[in-house]
This record gives structure tokens, C-alpha cells and sequence, in this order.
């Protein structure tokens, strides 16, 4: 993290108090209008690119430059957006006069002229009759009963306010013109916003969201929104320590502040400055509380619950043998993933978040113990006892997009001789500690979204390893260690790699298609470059996904590089796209239907009758 913007997007940035936060820079959304311009024909162009009428005040025949857009934010209150008419090149002719008999006009060129409407933000949803809600809710597979589509778009009714700060008039001292000029000109402006408005030119981008809660859907999205709020976010030089607000900054951002699961959002619309998020192009952010708290920690504890190592009743007893007499056998029974009291989703499982090592989750089961006791009828006692303790420690990396979940079971086992109640001889104890890891991390994939998949472990390597430590005491061992550390190696790597399915396919499918519930007004966004902050936020690059404009240069592959190709369903059709490198989506594992396994070893012994 060697320069500030990275330094202050991992170490600072915080979306808090909005679970989902999308930031668009101005930069970003200016060049999505320079996309929509750039696909207009210049053959019987749209008024985008050229607009000619005439009307009772004059004449106007201009070319246009792509739209642009300008973010406030010194400002939180109207206007915190000015929507720009650039004009290339043409001619205004108006009447200098109001007198009706006066057919006198002016002749401007307006060449390089700039017009800035004040607009602000306003949402809509989607009527299930336009095609768009068609196009972007039912075929990205989500249920028209459980969804809604929101239209994000600039308000009209506003815009026939502007901004003499932004506006341009070439060479003519504008406030010297007549009161009927300047009105003329207002109006051909206002005609040609109302023409946009028409041709939903003023559309900034879509958002699905939840209606109501209906986990019955199979294509229930994991966090879809179920509120969104605007603002505008401004951009800060990291590398000064107070920098000031600036309007019209390339990097200032557009948000799209988003509660979850129904979650209230806050009654104030707004996000506090917390850092850089942004540096140009987009971002995507999820709080921690919702991407940790809410769904992965829950997640996890099926690993807390399926690999806890729990004794059962161990074995303790005599066995005729007929060439030394009577001896006696003991050995460790135990099993894993299986408790009769607790449940997967049982609190129990539940991790505790660490308050001396930040980013970190721990969670401690209790300890269990068992014994049997055996008697000679005389005076001698035999007594196995075990105990076990399970703990597991959840990490991610900052700045990276790797999460680690590290397990320890720590199991005893003991045999104790008594003589008339009282312990003769030496003791005999196992110590065996078992370590694992269930290592994750987020990727981009070919389709343009992100996954969260388990890594697995390098070839030739397990996930679990096992020391034994041992004091024979006064027993004679008729096995050596190596089957008992081959058996827990065996119980927890079986686990991990076959009985892990459920929790691996969750892990797959719970970012499917989030790349689907945000679009801009045309085309899709790319999700790439999943990261986690220092507080745990996740944080994912946005890039705008259009079709190429007719003098886009042509980008070719390297030549040792696989070129991906992908199809994505945007606004208006599907839309295709290059990316290079990128693996493809792994796709979920069949589930196998496993019994639950008792591990046991017998570990004989012998002693003196």
C-alpha cells in the first residue's frame, strides 16, 4: 500500500451506517454518456448529436458533444448535479424584438457554447408492463413477484434552472443580449431537455430490489437492497491532511446508499467522509456488518460444528488370553461434526469477534470428557478417561481478498491404575493435537461478477496435520503412534474435503449475480479486483461494460494470454464483452449423501495381572 489512495481506501474507508454503498465518479458516468452519444448514427442522427427546429421565438441547428454531468458537493442541499449541453458547432437565430411585427433576428455561432441545467436525482420504479423491467429483472432469472426495478434518473423539473457559473458563450457577452434573446435561448434548451427526457437520455442507471422477504424463491439474491437513497460523495487528495471539498472534481462520486433484509435506513440521507473511496471509475462496497455478521459467520459455523471432535465412551476391558492370562485392552473412541445438544445455527457455534486482535473471529467449544471405569472384583481399578477441546480462529487479509479459517483440537487421553482407590504406578497419557485450515478468497470471473470460493490445498498437501505426544508410563503399547495421528489426520481431512459441499456451494453462489442488481443506463458493470478493507469491508472494483463506440480503438489479447469471451443481458439486450486472464465461474459441487462416521482406535496394552 505505497501510495495514499490505496492507504486510504484500505485504512480508512468506512460505508457505515448503509450496508451496500455504489460509488460512481463523475468520470465514470461522463464517459457512459459519451458511450451512449458515441452509438447514436450520424446517419438521420437523434437530437443527442444534432438538434434543428424551429419555433414562434426563432431557429436553432446545432451539433452536439456527448452530455456531461457536474457533481456539488460544497453544497448538501439543490443543486448537488448541473447536466451540461455541449455544443459543437451550428447557429441560434432569434428575434431581438417581442414585437409581433418585428421579424428582425440575430444570428449567433455557437460553437463551444455550454449550458448547465440544475437537476437533482429522483427514483421510479419500473411498471412490470416496460419491456425494460422484462429485460432486466426476468432475464437475469430473478422472480417478478419477489423483485421490483428502481430508475434512477436526473429531474426535470428542475432543469430550467441553470448556472451562469458553467455556461459558456463563446465570444458574446451574454448578459449585454436582450431580455427576448436570452429567453429564446432558454427555451431551445428546454426543448431539447424535454427531447432527451423522451428519449430516457436522462436515465443514470437501474437498481433491483427486494419487495418483500420470501426465502422460498430459489432465485433469491443473497443481498439484494431493499432501500436506496443518493448522495454525492466528495473527493479528498489523500495525500493531504485537510484537503477541501472541490464541485466538479472527475473523482467526485455519485453514491447509491443501500439498506438490506428490510433494515430501516437512517432517517438523515447521507454518508459521512471517511476516505478516498474512489479514484476515478467505480466502486462497490459491502459493509462488514452485513458481509460478516449477517451471512459468512453464520456460514462458518457448520465448520465450527462439523469438525469439533467429541470422545465417546472409550474403551476399557478385559480379553481371555489364553497363552499369558488375563490382560486387559483400552483404547480412544471418538467422533466429529455430531453433538446431540447443539444444532448447526445453535449460538453455541457462534464466533465472538476479537478485541485485542482487530479483523479477527474466535470461537471455543466447551470442553467434553468421558471415562470408563474397570474392576478387577479385587483390588485393582483400571480408569480411561478423554477430553477434547475444539477452537477455531477466523482471519482475513487486509488490503487482500483471502479469508482463513484455522482449527485446533486438542484431545487427551489418559489411563490411570488404582490400587483400593488409590493410584498406583505411572499414568499413561496421549496428547493429540490436530491443526487444520479451510482457506477462501473472492476472485473475479469471466462473466464480469465475483466469487468467493474455497482454495484448495497445494497438490501433495492436506488441509490437517497431527502431533502425538506421549508418556508411556507404566504401560507396555502394543501399537505405535502412527495409526492414531493417521486416524484424526483421516477424520478431519475426509471432513473438510468430502463433507464440506453445502458450505463450499453457499460460498459459490452467495455474490451470483450481484453484478446484475446494479446497471448503469446502458450495457453492465464489471466487477473485478475483490478486496477487503481493514475493518472487513468488502470492496470491488467497477468498470463501465457497454458496447463499443464506432471509434473505440480495437484492444487485441497479449499473445500468451487466453482471451474470454462473455455474454451479459444489459438494458437493451445482451451485450458482449472481452476480458483477458479471468478464470470462468466454478460452478457449484453435486452433494453427496454421507453417513455419519464414528472414528474409533483400539490401542491395546498390557499389564501385569
Amino acid at each position: 500500500m505505497s501510495d495514499a489512495f490505496t492507504r486510504s481506501l484500505i485504512g480508512k474507508t468506512d460505508p457505515s451506517p448503509y450496508d451496500q454503498v455504489i460509488f460512481l465518479s463523475q468520470e465514470m458516468i461522463n464517459k457512459a454518456f459519451h458511450h451512449m452519444w458515441a452509438l447514436t448514427p450520424k446517419k438521420n442522427p437523434p437530437p443527442l448529436r444534432v438538434f434543428k427546429q424551429s419555433y414562434r421565438t426563432g431557429d436553432i441547428n446545432i451539433t452536439l458533444d456527448a452530455p456531461t454531468i457536474k457533481l456539488m458537493v460544497t453544497t448538501k442541499q439543490d443543486p448537488q448535479l448541473y447536466f451540461m449541453l455541449n455544443i459543437n458547432s451550428g447557429t441560434i437565430e432569434t428575434y431581438i424584438s417581442s414585437d409581433p411585427n418585428d421579424n428582425t433576428k440575430k444570428k449567433f455561432d455557437v460553437a463551444g457554447w455550454k449550458f448547465g441545467f440544475a437537476v437533482k436525482l429522483a427514483s421510479k420504479i419500473v411498471e412490470k408492463s416496460d419491456p425494460r423491467f422484462s429485460s432486466v429483472v426476468t432475464q437475469a432469472g430473478f422472480s417478478p413477484d419477489t423483485y421490483s426495478l428502481a430508475q434512477l434518473y436526473l429531474e426535470v423539473s428542475s432543469s430550467t434552472q441553470n448556472s451562469e457559473k458553467y455556461n459558456s458563450y463563446g465570444k458574446y457577452d451574454w448578459k449585454a443580449e436582450s431580455p427576448e434573446t436570452q429567453a429564446a435561448f432558454l427555451g431551445f434548451c428546454q426543448s431539447w431537455w424535454n427531447i432527451m427526457k423522451k428519449s430516457d437520455c436522462n436515465i443514470i442507471g437501474y437498481s433491483i430490489q427486494a419487495n418483500k422477504p420470501d426465502p422460498t424463491k430459489v432465485d433469491s439474491a443473497t443481498f439484494p437492497p431493499t432501500s436506496i437513497d443518493y448522495w454525492v460523495y466528495p473527493w479528498k487528495d489523500p495525500n493531504y491532511s485537510n484537503p477541501p471539498d472541490t464541485d466538479d472534481s472527475p473523482k467526485n462520486a455519485l453514491c447509491y446508499l443501500m439498506m438490506s433484509d428490510f433494515t430501516k435506513p437512517p432517517t438523515r440521507i447521507g454518508l459521512e467522509y471517511s476516505g478516498a473511496f474512489v479514484n476515478g471509475g467505480g466502486l462497490y462496497t459491502m459493509n462488514a456488518g452485513t458481509f460478516w455478521a449477517r451471512w459468512l459467520l453464520p456460514l462458518l459455523q457448520g465448520l465450527n460444528k462439523g469438525a469439533e471432535i467429541i470422545p465417546d465412551e472409550p474403551l476399557n476391558e478385559y480379553y481371555p488370553n489364553p497363552s499369558d492370562g488375563y490382560h486387559w485392552a483400552a483404547g480412544m473412541r471418538y467422533h466429529i461434526g455430531v453433538s446431540g445438544t447443539h444444532s448447526t445455527k445453535d449460538p453455541y457455534y457462534a464466533f465472538t469477534k476479537s478485541t485485542w486482535r482487530p479483523g479477527t473471529w474466535t470461537w471455543s467449544g466447551s470442553q467434553k470428557t468421558s471415562s470408563k471405569t474397570l474392576s478387577d472384583g479385587k483390588h485393582t481399578t483400571h480408569v480411561v478417561s478423554q477430553t477434547s477441546t475444539t477452537s477455531t480462529e477466523l482471519s482475513f487479509d487486509k488490503g487482500g481478498h483471502g479469508v482463513t479459517l484455522k482449527g485446533k483440537t486438542v484431545f487427551d487421553f489418559n489411563v490411570q491404575f488404582n490400587w483400593d482407590g488409590s493410584p498406583w504406578g505411572n499414568p499413561s497419557h496421549l496428547k493429540i493435537t490436530s491443526e487444520w485450515r479451510f482457506k477462501m478468497a473472492l476472485s473475479s470471473v469471466s462473466d464480469g461478477g465475483i466469487q468467493f470460493a474455497r482454495v484448495p490445498e497445494t497438490s501433495g498437501e492436506k488441509p490437517c496435520t497431527v502431533m502425538v505426544n506421549a508418556d508411556q508410563g507404566d504401560v507396555r503399547w502394543k501399537y505405535g503412534f502412527d495409526s492414531i495421528k493417521q486416524s484424526f489426520s483421516n477424520s478431519l481431512n475426509n471432513y473438510i474435503d468430502n463433507d464440506t459441499y453445502e458450505i463450499q456451494n453457499a460460498l459459490l453462489s452467495s455474490l451470483d449475480g450481484q453484478d446484475k442488481l446494479f446497471l448503469p443506463a446502458s450495457g453492465t458493470f464489471l466487477m473485478k479486483d475483490p478486496k477487503f478493507n481493514d475493518r472487513g469491508d468488502l470492496l470491488v472494483t467497477l468498470s463501465y461494460n457497454g458496447a463499443e463506440p464506432p471509434d473505440a480503438p480495437k484492444r487485441a489479447a497479449a499473445p500468451t494470454t487466453k482471451l474470454f469471451m462473455a455474454s451479459k443481458q444489459g438494458i437493451y439486450g445482451p451485450v458482449s464483452f472481452n476480458i483477458q486472464g479471468i478464470p470462468p465461474r466454478i460452478r457449484p459441487k453435486a452433494i453427496p449423501n454421507l453417513a455419519v462416521r464414528t472414528s474409533e482406535i483400539s490401542i491395546k496394552v498390557s499389564a501385569a495381572a
